[in-house]
């Protein structure tokens, strides 16, 4: 064999190595990149959901409804002076939070609002001769020609941290109501004087709810 003849064998074999490889590199898949993505799952509840938590305190009894109006129609008629209008009732711990007058056609109204008892308040209403306080005996000096006693019964002492009572008297400008001395508690008690404007006059006393008022018509004549 010659050197040239040996040459020519040599690079034929180099060149069909080659070819084999890159025939082999093309047959083996080319690698892939995978992009991994995280997700976030919220877990779903195996059991049914849950109310909100219900506060451990209950909404006091009687509490005030903004808006409400005492009836005017409709109403019983009055009781002439000399009567005392009673009722036992059965409630207890109110406090009157408020008082309040309004002058209406054939009567002058005062209204006594009740908030934080249960049950319904009783009441004693009568002309009396002097405005005596209990229990100090103190006599209070009111307004008018004669004096309604307003008694609430199921009432309590208003507390420092919970219901306030309602702390200063009314003189209105207009109707037969000249003064309502402001409400004072003793023993499930509370006593207010209304003046009267030549008076005695008949009177009615109704009993609310939503919220809790006693009302006391004075008959406008």
């Amino acid at each position: 064999m010659t050197t040239t003849t040996a040459r020519r064998l040599l690079a034929a074999a180099t060149t069909l190595g080659l070819g084999a490889a890159l025939a082999a590199c093309a047959d083996d898949p080319a690698p892939t990149s995978t992009a991994t993505t995280t997700v976030s799952a919220t877990p779903t509840p195996t059991g049914t959901s849950s109310p909100p938590p219900t506060p451990t305190g209950t909404a006091p009894t009687g509490a005030a409804t903004p808006g409400a109006a005492e009836p005017t129609d409709g109403l019983d008629g009055f009781a002439a002076p000399g009567t005392e209008l009673t009722s036992e009732g059965d409630a207890s711990l109110y406090v009157v939070t408020g008082v309040r007058t309004g002058e209406h056609e054939g009567y002058d109204r005062v209204v006594y609002q009740l908030e934080g008892g249960t049950g319904t308040p009783g009441y004693r209403v009568r002309y009396v001769e002097r405005a005596v306080e209990d229990p100090s005996g103190a006599v209070r000096q009111v307004d008018g020609d004669a004096i309604l006693q307003v008694t609430l019964l199921g009432t309590t002492y208003p507390t420092q941290d919970g219901l306030q009572e309602f702390s200063q008297d009314l003189r209105p400008d207009d109707g037969d109501v000249e003064h309502v001395v402001r409400p004072l508690t003793f023993e499930g008690m509370t006593d207010s004087f209304v003046g009267v404007d030549d008076g005695p006059r008949a009177f009615r006393v109704l009993v609310l709810a939503d919220p809790v008022r006693v009302v006391v018509d004075v008959e406008d004549r």
